[in-house]
């Protein structure tokens, strides 16, 4: 391999000597992947050291040229540039953070380098090219906030090689190693019953022309503020419903809803009081707020101060058919919410749902629409995306391959059908080996199938992949083939661990099928303690009947 007509092996790696440790890092890694995919160790030196006829150079340096500096006044966000002037290559950002997806992404692109997941990555000499002396690439994100909310991402292994979250491009939380990411002072949802002094329970919202609760508040998001002097965002946001419960009901509140024809009406007039209140001393910090369940539709008049983002839900919709799909009656609703908000929000984010609350470990087919969903998104004037998955133990479904195809909609959400294709079948020959077309033909069978019917965030599995009379012993039995199927090719342990891992769903949906045979309870038990999954389902650890030591044998 060659960089700008120069020998690999002729190149070391230079970082800033005032380096964050995310940065030091980044540069650590390049290296040890240059190693491995190329066969070539790249030194590491701080940029104190003198100047070195071939160098790859990250971040802000004393190496910069005008060019350079001209370059980094195109990036956007946490965006990079990766430029070659002679015979060197820049990697830099206004940002640490975005010179750290730069690394990654040269990694990706001109080394063969796959990051599957923490604890995997996968290296394609074959996909390994030069790099052009006239490279000059910017790349900025589809949106300004990015979350990949899976537990893989959010708890990277301890031991992996790589920084994960970066590698995903995503950015929430403080990350202060590569300089902060997108944090919240307190906490990030469900905000109003601490910031009122209200109870925590589903339903239970504080009266929001109260002058009491306002100024309660009021104080609270200024000390929340305070104590978080690095924070961006505080999230001022009504309390956990269930589909029927609504906001406070006194005279007060009804009649701003009912003149605005929404609960969102005291709700926002409420918000946007304590963004005005806080706007001239906290200049750069926003307020979020929920449109979820029964404030998810928009007001008629009142619209969003300019420091209040508007955080839009999907919880009801469902997620076999694209969100646009005029074909969908379930999703026709959110359709004219996101059409209302984004006319009148400058800052719209969205909370998405990407798995089966109910059952972890059940098949959730959805991944034929990630892609047309997140770009519904984009073309709505949305700004950040928050991709709810499984954020409380490791996968037994595809929680790996979720995780990586979002973080790469995310980055892209303009991307064709045919890249998103390309990126889930090369995840797939990487991270389940020889037999991942079986992988895939049971993605494509059970997405047809969950097609023809409504898929929502709480059904039973059973539900999700319905069978006519008598013929469910025969499908579940054909799924778990498929898997039998990719688990007889794995090559290597970690290839057969992946698989006996993602095959627990096929196990799992057997469960639930009469007449299966109960003698996979067993395999089911030994799959579940070997993956380190902990949680079945949202809001708590694995509940007594679903334990691998009680499941029941249904059969």
């Amino acid at each position: 391999m060659n960089i700008t007509s120069k020998p690999l092996c002729a190149y070391r790696i230079v970082y800033p000597t005032d380096a964050l440790p995310g940065l030091r890092r980044a540069a650590e890694t390049l290296s040890a992947f240059v190693e491995a995919a190329a066969k070539c160790p790249l030194a590491v030196v701080p940029d104190t050291e003198p100047p070195y006829p071939c160098e790859v150079i990250l971040g802000i340096t004393s190496r910069d040229t005008e060019a350079v500096a001209a370059a980094r006044t195109e990036v956007v966000d946490d965006g990079f540039a990766i430029l070659a002037e002679g015979t060197r290559v820049f990697v830099t950002a206004p940002t640490v953070r975005g010179v750290v997806y730069g690394v990654y992404a040269l990694l990706e692109d001109y080394f063969g380098v796959r990051f599957c997941s923490s604890r995997y990555q996968a290296l394609h000499p074959e996909k390994i090219r030069d790099i052009p002396g006239n490279l000059r690439r910017i790349e900025n994100p589809g949106f300004m906030s990015r979350d990949t909310f899976w537990f893989d991402v959010l708890n990277p292994a301890e031991e992996s090689a790589v920084d994960f979250p970066c590698a995903c491009r995503s950015n929430h939380g403080a990350m202060p190693h590569v300089g902060g990411g997108v944090s919240y002072a307190g906490n990030f949802v469900h905000t109003l019953p601490d910031l009122a002094g209200t109870a925590h329970e589903p339903g239970v919202q504080p009266c929001l022309t109260d002058e009491t609760v306002f100024e309660t508040v009021r104080t609270n998001v200024r000390k929340w503020l305070d104590e978080n002097p690095t924070a961006k965002i505080i999230s001022v946001s009504q309390n956990d419903s269930y589909a029927e419960q609504q906001g406070c009901q006194c005279e007060a509140c009804r009649a701003i809803d009912e003149r605005e024809g929404t609960p969102m009406g005291s709700l926002l007039t409420f918000v946007n009081r304590i963004a005005d209140d806080i706007q001239d001393d906290y200049p750069d910090v926003w307020v979020d707020t929920l449109a979820y369940r029964y404030t998810r539709k928009a007001p008629k008049t009142i619209k969003p101060a300019k420091n209040v983002i508007i955080r839009l839900c999907s919880i009801e919709c469902c997620f076999s058919h694209p969100l646009d799909d005029p074909a969908c009656p379930q999703n026709a609703a959110f359709v004219r919410d996101i059409e209302e908000w984004s006319a009148i929000c400058k800052h719209l984010y969205i909370w998405d749902y990407t798995t089966d609350f109910l059952c972890y470990l059940s098949p959730f087919p959805n991944l034929g629409v990630l892609r047309q969903n997140v770009k519904f998104f984009k073309d709505h004037n949305v700004i950040g995306v928050f991709e709810q998955g499984n954020y409380q133990s490791y996968s037994g479904e595809f929680g790996e391959l979720r995780a990586y195809l979002l973080a790469k909609l995310l980055w892209n959400p303009d991307m064709t059908e045919d890249e998103y294709d390309a990126h889930m079948d090369e995840f797939l020959s990487d991270y389940y080996g020889p037999g991942w077309r079986f992988v895939r033909q049971y993605i494509d069978e059970t997405t047809a199938l969950a097609a023809t019917r409504h898929l929502h965030i709480y059904d039973w599995p059973n539900a999700i992949l319905p069978a006519a009379d008598g013929e469910a012993s025969t499908l579940a039995a054909h799924y778990v083939s498929l898997w039998n199927e990719a688990l007889a090719a794995a090559t290597d342990d970690a290839k057969l661990a992946h698989v006996r891992q993602s095959r627990i769903q096929a196990l799992y949906y057997a469960t639930f099928t009469p007449g299966y045979p109960a003698n996979t309870l067993p395999e089911l038990h030994a799959a579940i303690r070997e993956s380190g999954i902990t949680h079945f389902r949202e809001g708590g650890l694995v509940p007594a009947e679903l334990d691998p030591q009680n499941l029941p044998d249904l059969h």
